[in-house]
């Protein structure tokens, strides 16, 4: 969104919701009754992992850059410091010192960046090597995308028999609980494989137009 010429970039509202949906399960997971310690370690781990994801927050405007990593842990960088943008699995701000990953950059947020921004600021693209290894990085996160989601579906169908009032509850604390930990990570694997892709997918795209409107402008 942007708001009196600022811009503010987040990861999208579908990403966080997910995010949280692990820290919902085992916390109901938890308030049923005895958990192991691995549950619990598990929860911290997911519940810190969610945190970062939502309190990730970056604000542009025509002075500076303010980028938030957890909620209590923002820091600035003058527009002045940046040297140029690169089209990579993201794009990404380069300063002297630091590179500003834009995680989660829609298509009409990058316009709006590109009118905030100095226009003496050149957009880089990947070398032909670099956007071959990026055609690869697509499908081999696809592919773990793929199997993450088999992996996910497989341990939730056969977690149904433990629940409780139904044939295998009392086997709950010796493996329905670890099954529903695997059967957590699976979809967690899932989201981050999948969102790896679209980002990699939309910055190949976003690198293609770059060239073809450079091809174009030479006589």
């Amino acid at each position: 969104m942007r708001l009196n010429q600022t811009l503010v970039i987040r990861y999208s509202l579908l990403v966080r919701v997910t995010a949280l949906v692990p820290c919902f399960v085992l916390a109901a997971a938890i308030a049923k009754g005895s958990v192991s310690t691995s549950t619990i370690l598990v929860m911290v781990a997911v519940l810190c992992l969610a945190t970062l994801i939502c309190a990730r927050r970056v604000e542009i405007d025509s002075a500076r850059v303010r980028v938030r990593y957890a909620p209590f842990y923002t820091r600035d960088t003058p527009v002045r410091d940046i040297i140029h943008l690169v089209e990579d699995r993201t794009l990404i701000l380069v300063t002297a010192t630091s590179r500003i990953h834009l995680w989660g950059i829609s298509d009409s947020e990058r316009e709006a960046l590109f009118q905030i921004l100095p226009h003496r600021l050149d957009v880089e693209a990947s070398s032909p090597r670099n956007e071959v290894d990026t055609e690869a990085s697509v499908r081999k996160h696809m592919t773990w995308t793929i199997i993450a989601a088999i992996g996910f579906l497989a341990t939730a169908i056969v977690e149904v028999p433990f629940f409780e009032g139904n044939v295998w509850h009392r086997y709950w604390n010796s493996v329905g609980q670890h099954l529903l930990l695997l059967c957590l990570l699976f979809f967690i694997a899932m989201v981050f494989e999948a969102g790896f892709t679209w980002v990699l997918w939309s910055s190949k795209r976003e690198i293609s137009k770059i060239e073809n409107q450079d091809t174009r402008r030479r006589p």
